[in-house]
Order: C-alpha cells, then sequence, then structure tokens
C-alpha cells in the first residue's frame, strides 16, 4: 500500500479552499460540525475562518467505532459537516440521513474526496481514487512519523 504523507502546510492550504468553494456558493452555514476525530481539525479552522460555532460530533464507523446521534440545535438550520476524508462515504450518509428532518440545508465538506465512493461531498479540496491507487493518507495529526512535518 502506498503512503501519503499530508503535511500541515498542506491542509492549512486545502481549508481555505474549502471556505472559496462555500464562500462562492450560495450555502450560508449557521454551524460547523466536525466529526470526530479526522474532522475536527478542520472545521476548528472552518469556525475561525468564518467566525461561527463549531459543534464536535462523535461518528466514527471505523478507527473507536462509537456513533453519538447529532441533533442540531433549533437555530442551526444550515450545518456544514466536515470529516478530513470521504472515504466509503459511509459517516456522511448515515449523518445526512438523522439530521435531514432537522435542519433544512445539510451540506458536506471533506478535505479529500475518494471519488470511487457513494458520496460526493458538496465541498472538498483533493479528490483521489484511493481505492485503485491503493492510497492511505497520513494526516498530521496522527503523529506517524513526526519528523515529517517538524521545521526548525
Amino acid at each position: 500500500m502506498k503512503k501519503y504523507y499530508y503535511s500541515w502546510k498542506e491542509c492549512l492550504i486545502d481549508i481555505q479552499k474549502i471556505a472559496r468553494q462555500v464562500s462562492l456558493s450560495n450555502f450560508n452555514p449557521d454551524v460547523i460540525v466536525g466529526v470526530s476525530r479526522g474532522g475536527l481539525v478542520p472545521a476548528v479552522g472552518l469556525s475561525h475562518w468564518f467566525q461561527l460555532p463549531m459543534v464536535p460530533i462523535q461518528t466514527s464507523l471505523r478507527d473507536f467505532p462509537n456513533w453519538v446521534k447529532y441533533i442540531p440545535d433549533k437555530e442551526h438550520k444550515n450545518i456544514l459537516i466536515v470529516d478530513d476524508v470521504c472515504d466509503e462515504g459511509e459517516t456522511f450518509h448515515k449523518i445526512n440521513l438523522e439530521i435531514n428532518e432537522f435542519c433544512e440545508e445539510p451540506k458536506f465538506a471533506s478535505l479529500w474526496w475518494n471519488n470511487e465512493c457513494n458520496f460526493t461531498p458538496h465541498f472538498f479540496a483533493r479528490e483521489v481514487a484511493k481505492d485503485t491507487e491503493n492510497l492511505w493518507i497520513h494526516f498530521p495529526w496522527e503523529f506517524e512519523n513526526t519528523q515529517e512535518y517538524i521545521t526548525e
């Protein structure tokens, strides 16, 4: 399996790409929702960018599987759900089914989109065919080979 070590610099640039996509769209989120664990970092960045509240949710199907149903606050009608990677699309599908009745316009964003999955996020910075390329993306917060990210 090939590994791609995604840097902090690339991540920050990609968060800005998503912010730009959202800004240029007709979507005006009320809240940024970060999918635990990997979606928390980009969600915090987007929360700062848009000066909006960020709500973390526990919705992991793979690493440390735990699902806590998320019910948005009544004033949050336009929700931007953020994850690090839309890998198989299952997490976004399940969240969408759960919150669709509570909000007017849920939208989904991810730093990376696996274009071989069955869900296309509304906003994404990078597209990859993970299965065909046999690729694993290592995010900087995963702390594998941290020397790759440390600079003077």
